[in-house]
């Protein structure tokens, strides 16, 4: 319910494949039971505990949570959208993982699908996303799944009754004794898990004016928590969701500037890689968010520096947004240069199956192949040396790893510092993040004259020491 993510063009019902035997209750019982045959949209509002996906502080525990503050979802299925709107705060003290912590008062998140519109909410704007989530959290609701299986004329077997968009999600509804859904075990398309298991749970069930709808909902993804939610106010048949005036477009644009002999700055979109020429071949710094901005940036890589295969693609950590693009780089035959506990985390995701929508590696063939390391590993051609360290006592990352050159005095690096406007002052509340950074520096002794950071722009030291709160 919570998830907001990206897909293909959006379909409505009439493209939903649905399957299943027939037993003694029908869908049409399940229908009655619930109040879904008028429905036709249904607003539902909540409160309790939120958890970012894919932002975990080591690679296998639980996403960190934060306080769900508000959280109003709208599933309009005469129309085939859905929006939700929800506030979080900071729960965790000290800040633990991602998922763009610590946050400072309410921060607002959402999005939704309308048509042929899908978006997501970045602050005050509306950034055009894929519509394959927002779609999955439409019909993966209790009336969501009866109406896409009336629809497509399913049939329940036992207890249980199936639907799927195909590229999209495949889902399966387990009904209560009151033939209510109880839940739904979903399978949706991620760039690091593949075909990742959504578990959601509806209980507490309460009558809204002869429509039946859960006051609890508690939700998984990839075996962790990321929803769980008192539902506090329902609205029936309300008014339909509106598309917002104003979407922006963000169309994949990769931009390189040279920073050093050899060495290339890749950015263009809110997430930056690096190349660094070797004498023959190229290490790739961060393969980010999936495979559309990953072969991008090898494409232009390839143009950058021609006739030299990208033998390296070094990861800073395993969050999803700095680690979704790997498959793609380890297809185009770089080895995964990753902490010793992502290579097992990695793995394993890369073992799950991807039938929803395969990647450039699925598709291939082939099988990713990982060099790991504890605390630093040395690449080094004979002429130039990239170090690769690793971050201790980072609570962003328990893996968070940089790539210093030590010749150049570059430092690369992903998260935390991550400078946009120019930053002109000493920091008085500075990010615990950033303190870290700057501190495991001045530990490594690495002389820094450049930051190529993975969000943000190019700056030098003085930046950085005045975003950690040092005065001089």
């Amino acid at each position: 319910m919570s998830r907001i993510g990206t897909g293909a063009p959006a379909i409505g019902l009439a493209a939903m494949m649905a399957f299943g035997a027939v037993q003694a209750a029908t869908l049409d019982d399940v229908a009655k039971a619930m109040g879904a045959a008028s429905l036709e949209r249904i607003e539902f509002s909540g409160t309790g505990s939120f958890f970012a996906i894919g932002q975990s502080h080591r690679p296998g525990v639980d996403w960190p949570r934060m306080n769900l503050q508000s959280y109003r979802r709208t599933a309009d299925y005469a129309n085939a959208a859905t929006s939700v709107d929800f506030g979080v705060t900071q729960a965790l003290d000290p800040p633990r993982g991602g998922g763009t912590q610590p946050i400072s008062g309410l921060q607002r998140r959402g999005g939704g699908v309308v048509g042929d519109a899908a978006w997501n909410v970045a602050g005050p704007i509306m950034v055009a996303s894929g519509p394959a989530a927002h779609l999955h959290d439409l019909w993966t609701t209790p009336h969501g799944m009866v109406k896409a299986a009336l629809a497509n004329k399913a049939a329940i077997s036992g207890n249980s009754f199936e639907v799927a968009q195909a590229g999209r999600f495949k889902a399966r509804a387990t009904l209560d004794a009151q033939n209510r859904v109880a839940k739904v075990e979903s399978w949706m398309d991620n760039p690091v898990l593949g075909d990742m298991a959504v578990v959601t749970e509806y209980s507490d069930w309460k009558d809204h004016g002869g429509v039946a709808f859960p006051a609890r909902i508690k939700q998984s993804m990839g075996g962790h928590p990321v929803l769980d939610m008192a539902v506090t106010e329902v609205k029936v048949n309300g008014a339909a969701v509106a598309k917002p005036e104003r979407i922006v477009q963000t169309p994949i644009q990769v931009a390189v500037d040279k920073v050093a002999e050899g060495v290339w700055f890749i950015h263009g979109g809110s997430h930056n890689s690096a190349a660094i020429e070797m004498r023959d071949h190229v290490v790739m710094y961060e393969a980010p968010l999936g495979d559309a901005r990953t072969n991008a940036v090898i494409e232009v890589i390839q143009k950058t520096i021609p006739g030299k295969p990208i033998r390296y693609v070094v990861n800073s950590h395993h969050h999803f947004d700095h680690s979704g693009g790997l498959r793609a780089a380890a297809a185009a035959g770089a080895t995964i240069v990753t902490q010793a506990m992502n290579k097992t985390y990695f793995e394993a995701a890369y073992a799950a199956p991807r039938t929803i929508a395969p990647d450039t590696l699925a598709k291939s063939g082939k099988q990713a192949q990982f060099l790991s390391f504890e605390d630093k590993h040395v690449l080094t051609d004979g002429e130039r040396t990239i170090e690769i360290h690793r971050l201790q006592g980072n609570l962003h990352n328990d893996a968070l790893t940089v790539a210093y050159l030590p010749k150049e005095k570059i430092m690369i690096l992903a998260d935390g510092y991550s400078p946009r406007d120019p930053i002109t002052a000493v920091a008085t509340n500075p990010n615990p993040f950033i303190v870290n950074q700057w501190h495991e520096f001045r530990r490594l002794g690495l002389a820094i004259d450049k930051i190529l950071p993975m969000h943000g722009r190019v700056t030098g030291l003085d930046e950085l020491r005045m975003s950690a709160g040092i005065a001089n």
